[in-house]
């Protein structure tokens, strides 16, 4: 399985984020404090990669939760349990495939996250962050399983990518991870919201605020190599 997932991510990080980080900081903790999560029950991680076990933040009546879930969306069941789906590589769903996806009506969630990656065609990978030290809300799906070999319930999840940017253009021109404003954070994650056109409007990608771009030499290693600079909204 190693070594299918590893041929995936190389060929599929031409075009996708596939990496991010979740960093506890004081950012964290107010994005927490914002969904009434405790942010100690995140996981947290400077190399999340396809695959990865995650920190989700799903809505139900009431309340939100923080779960454990694989970056990846479809899953299946091996002998040693639940796995990222061979033929599926299902860590960013398009926006232009929403409106085929039950999960987008009913299993909305939110991926805390500090930093991401992005780079042009493969190469010259940048980490970007915000400027002002808050946490970014990647807006995502997710899925419920039950492991038919431990009988555990499992959760796998994706961020949903939206059409490139011209902020970001000289980075990956291609696509961005959707980054949902606070206003936005209740009615995304309302069980309530299944009539997906009041949704709409979150499907216009935009920087929610100024971000810090280092140069990097991986993805996974992320050692700066090259000055930063900011890239505004």
């Amino acid at each position: 399985m190693t070594d299918i997932l590893t041929t995936w991510i190389d060929i599929q990080v031409l075009s996708m984020c596939t990496n991010y980080a979740l960093v506890k900081t004081s950012g964290v903790v107010q994005l927490a404090d914002r969904l009434g999560v405790d942010p100690n029950a995140f996981i947290y991680g400077e190399n999340f990669r396809p695959g990865s076990l995650i920190s989700i933040v799903t809505g139900s009546e009431g309340h939100h939760t923080v779960r454990h879930a694989t970056w990846w969306l479809y899953l299946q069941q091996t002998e040693e349990g639940l796995r990222p789906h061979r033929d599926y590589f299902s860590v960013n769903t398009r926006y232009d495939k929403l409106a085929k996806k039950p999960e987008y009506r009913h299993r909305r969630c939110i991926v805390p996250a500090t930093a991401f990656v992005e780079s042009q065609d493969g190469k010259h990978p940048h980490l970007l962050v915000t400027a002002d030290g808050s946490a970014i809300a990647f807006g995502g799906l997710y899925k419920e399983w039950t492991d038919k070999t431990t009988s555990e319930i499992v959760f796998s999840a994706s961020i949903i990518t939206l059409p490139g940017i011209k902020a970001l253009e000289g980075i990956h021109r291609k696509s961005v991870p959707m980054w949902l404003p606070e206003d936005a954070f209740e009615e995304w994650l309302s069980p309530d919201v299944t009539e997906t056109s009041e949704l709409d409007y979150l499907m216009n990608p935009v920087l929610q605020t100024d971000l810090k771009a280092i140069p990097i030499d991986r993805a996974g290693k992320k050692n700066p190599i090259g000055d930063a600079f900011f890239i505004n909204p």
